[in-house]
């Protein structure tokens, strides 16, 4: 049997996506190969733990992902070279709002800019402040490697090339469908080259449609990361899916589904979301798109949920409302003003975020009690030792058929912790994108604190 095969029999004695206890599988590098059984073995036994058993009498002693290993997950869709929109014609705002967001990656098109294109120095200023672009390249035969080659050092900010765009449905590679798909991967071996000569990540090409990833054949030779786009259709982030299950039992539409979709064509290559994102609007009657409110918390939670189910990285789909692509998406409207969502996800990443990953972080001992199956947590450490558990319920906030709000019941929950460490301060966000923060003491050894749909951030300090 081979370690594919373990994988799959393991996986489908029951380890789906309601029963995935994603919080121990967080995996801290940018590119990661699952290429031997005994990280298999142990990434499965891993989700094997429920939730529950945290929340068993003794303490249990956790392992801590660094803090910064989630922001360097993190990026958001942009399109600098659409000469006729605000990303080219309004510079300051874009790079200004990329500053401020925290982000640490964009995803934009690679192409053989006029030499005295602004693109390049506005590649430059992103490198310069650590902002680093997965580019795309188009289906385009006449594209070789020594021109990506040449191209990489005048932007500075290459950090990753990406295979052509939803060539199954877009009709811009030659063909769609079996033609679309076929036209893609002929592409691999190039960008292969190009990859290993700049000693940068290869990602797959994307596909819309889950059965193209089959279609396109075994493809795990020619690259280094695999490619999906992961939508939920107005459904919160850790949806259990919504449509008929694969061979694993794992329901269309969940996390679990796409890792196993991305599988299909790249077997133990791990996956970047290349795109997640959310319809949204001030207010809104149209089935299937948020209120902003919504949204806040559903990007938060993608990018969370994303680290969790081990994404390489998670690109938020896009920064900004501009007419030639659907409207909605943005997390700044057509005019730059800030969605909550904006707000909310550069908070989070701010609050997060630390120095460096260069230091080895540890367990922390400690047991939730109360709550149910719907609350979530990440625990998080930083170079300076405070380890941070992010909570949350994971439930839907929205009817997505009925474009109604849904209650969500907030939980109140217990946090025990050894001797040696207390809570410290609590930072709860809300629907704005802001937070509060107050004093999270302990009373012999015990914190109570409630939680809610919408993050919670409790610093643990040593005392």
């Amino acid at each position: 049997m081979n370690d594919l095969s373990l994988l799959r029999k393991l996986k489908s004695a029951g380890f789906s996506c309601q029963s995935f206890d994603s919080s121990h599988n967080a995996r801290y590098s940018r590119i990661g190969r699952l290429s031997s059984i005994t990280a298999l073995t142990i990434a499965v036994a891993l989700c094997a733990i429920p939730l529950g058993s945290l929340h068993a009498q003794t303490l249990v002693a956790e392992q801590a992902a660094p803090a910064q290993a989630l922001i360097n997950t993190s990026g958001v869709v942009t399109h600098l070279t659409y000469t006729d929109t605000a990303y080219y014609t309004n510079w300051p705002g874009v790079f200004n709002a990329l500053q401020a967001l925290g982000v640490k990656h964009i995803r934009d098109g690679y192409g053989n800019y006029p030499a005295n294109s602004p693109l390049w120095s506005r590649h430059q200023q992103l490198n310069n402040i650590g902002i680093t672009t997965d580019y795309v390249v188009t289906y385009d035969k006449s594209i070789t490697a020594q021109a990506i080659e040449q191209f990489a050092p005048k932007v500075t900010d290459m950090e990753a090339i990406e295979a052509a765009n939803e060539c199954d449905v877009s009709g811009l590679c030659g063909g769609t469908g079996t033609t679309g798909i076929a036209n893609a991967v002929s592409m691999l071996p190039m960008l292969h080259t190009a990859a290993q000569y700049l000693h940068v990540p290869l990602i797959g090409p994307s596909f819309v449609n889950p059965g193209s990833y089959a279609t396109a054949g075994n493809i795990a030779s020619n690259i280094d990361l695999n490619n999906l786009h992961i939508y939920f259709g107005g459904r919160n982030p850790g949806s259990a899916g919504w449509g008929a299950p694969d061979a694993l039992g794992n329901a269309y539409g969940c996390w679990n589904y796409w890792y196993d979709v991305s599988w299909t064509d790249a077997p133990f290559i791990s996956p970047v979301a290349t795109e997640s994102g959310y319809m949204s609007f001030p207010t809104t009657a149209t089935t299937y798109t948020l209120p902003e409110s919504v949204q806040t918390a559903y990007v938060q939670r993608t990018m969370l949920l994303a680290f969790m189910h081990g994404y390489q990285e998670t690109f938020i789909y896009q920064l900004m409302d501009e007419p030639t692509s659907p409207a909605g998406y943005g997390l700044l409207r057509p005019d730059m003003t800030q969605k909550p969502a904006f707000i909310g996800l550069s908070n989070m990443l701010h609050l997060l975020s630390d120095t460096d990953t260069s230091f080895a972080p540890g367990k922390l001992s400690f047991r939730i009690s109360g709550g149910d199956s719907k609350l979530n947590h990440l625990l998080f450490q930083k170079k300076d030792g405070t380890y941070w558990l992010v909570l949350w319920v994971e439930a839907p906030s929205w009817d997505p058929a009925t474009a109604r709000p849904l209650s969500v019941a907030p939980e109140n929950i217990g946090i025990a912790l050894d001797s040696t460490y207390t809570t410290s301060k609590n930072y709860q966000f809300n629907s704005s994108g802001s937070y509060y923060t107050f004093d999270q003491p302990m009373n012999n050894g015990w914190a109570s604190l409630t939680v809610t749909d919408q993050i919670s951030v409790i610093k643990i300090v040593a005392k």
